[in-house]
């Protein structure tokens, strides 16, 4: 199982992760979450030839729980791919010129900064720790500030209600990425 050059096919990996995650059964009774190291190997192929496509990072993400089991190299590895998911969808063409397309980034960048809060606890080294909550924080800020900018009602200077939601979500984030900081300046 694997792939030529820079072919990709989204819908069979999204199948294919699906059926891993969710112990899909074969013809014989087995599970196919035998095949997650193999499918892990796969999507490490890839991801090194393909390696603009946030879609295709999200689904390696999700191969490792989206960050949301007790194992820390697992919510490290998705932290990773999900911030490399975040990049894609941020350099992609006009995500930010329609209301969908902003909130499905802003959604990607809501999830990132919830494994990145995850993944800073699991960190003994709190400088780390700051590193990954400091780096969180930034890309909701911008994020907000984009959407406040671009999706603002004219006359009252709110936020569009098609984005006050995904807005205001990423300023409780930011605030609560700060307080984090905070706490971890102050232990020191």
């Amino acid at each position: 199982m694997d792939l030529q050059e820079k072919y990709k096919d989204i819908q069979v990996l999204k199948i294919l992760v699906k059926a891993v995650m969710d112990g899909v059964a074969d013809r014989n009774g087995e599970t196919a979450k035998g095949l997650k190291a193999k499918l892990q190997a796969l999507f490490g192929r890839v991801t090194s030839r393909v390696t603009s496509d946030g879609e295709i990072w999200k689904l390696y993400a999700r191969l490792y729980d989206n960050g949301q089991n007790d194992n820390y190299e697992d919510v490290e590895k998705a932290l990773q791919y999900l911030t490399k998911a975040h990049k894609c969808d941020i350099q992609s063409r006009d995500w930010d010129k329609n209301i969908l397309s902003f909130k499905e980034v802003a959604k990607g960048a809501i999830e990132l900064a919830h494994v990145a809060i995850r993944c800073s606890k699991t960190k003994s080294n709190y400088q780390e720790a700051l590193q990954i909550l400091s780096s969180a924080r930034l890309n909701l800020r911008s994020l907000a500030a984009k959407g406040k900018q671009l999706f603002a009602d004219v006359p009252s200077v709110e936020v569009s209600g098609d984005v006050a939601e995904e807005v205001t979500a990423m300023e409780n984030l930011i605030a609560e990425l700060q307080e984090l900081s905070n706490q971890l300046r102050n232990q020191t």
